[in-house]
Parts: C-alpha cells; sequence; structure tokens
C-alpha cells in the first residue's frame, strides 16, 4: 500500500517544473501590437496572433526570428531563453515596433 501512495505524490512533485514555462500572447489589431512591450522569465513563450484584416509579421531587429507574413487569424510563436531586450517589428509597416524584455 506505501508504494501507490508515493507514487501519488509524484505528479505533485513535478507541478512546480511544469509551472515555470509559461506562454505570453501578444495581438496585433489596429496597426499595432497589444502590448507592445512585455517583461517575461526565461524559457517563456510568446505568441503574437495576427487580429487584423491583413498580414504583418514579427520580426527580430537582430534577426534572432522572423514569422514571415502572418495571415489574418495566423500566429507565430517564438521561445526566449536568455535574458535581455529583444526589440521587433513588422516588416511590412515598419512603423508598428515592439519590445520583449527578458529577465
Amino acid at each position: 500500500m506505501r508504494l501507490p501512495a508515493r507514487l501519488a505524490i509524484l505528479p505533485l512533485l513535478l507541478l512546480p517544473v511544469c509551472a515555470l514555462a509559461a506562454t505570453v500572447q501578444i495581438q496585433i489589431k489596429g496597426m499595432n501590437f497589444h502590448p507592445d512591450k512585455v517583461t517575461v522569465a526565461p524559457a517563456t513563450t510568446v505568441t503574437w496572433t495576427n487580429d487584423d484584416a491583413f498580414g504583418h509579421t514579427t520580426t527580430s531587429d537582430t534577426k534572432l526570428w522572423d514569422s514571415g507574413v502572418l495571415a489574418p487569424g495566423k500566429s507565430f510563436s517564438h521561445t526566449f531563453d536568455k535574458p535581455g531586450s529583444f526589440p521587433y517589428h513588422c516588416a511590412v509597416h515598419t512603423f508598428m515596433t515592439g519590445t520583449v524584455t527578458v529577465k
């Protein structure tokens, strides 16, 4: 009987490890990134979703990632593993900018 009780605790021990992985959503809408600035922990995945009526990109200013043109309703994700400041823009509409800060 002691062995099953120990096995029942195992998922609880793994919970904090799984909880560290996070996802942050950024909406592309109205010719802007919403929010345009986010601060995340390392190992966070940021997902951009195009909720506008036409194509946009999420393109790193330092070429770390490039979504290519996202059609309306499409998404792109990138996981940030290292601390730093990561500015980005829409390559189609270069006035659209944002920053992901990893701390």
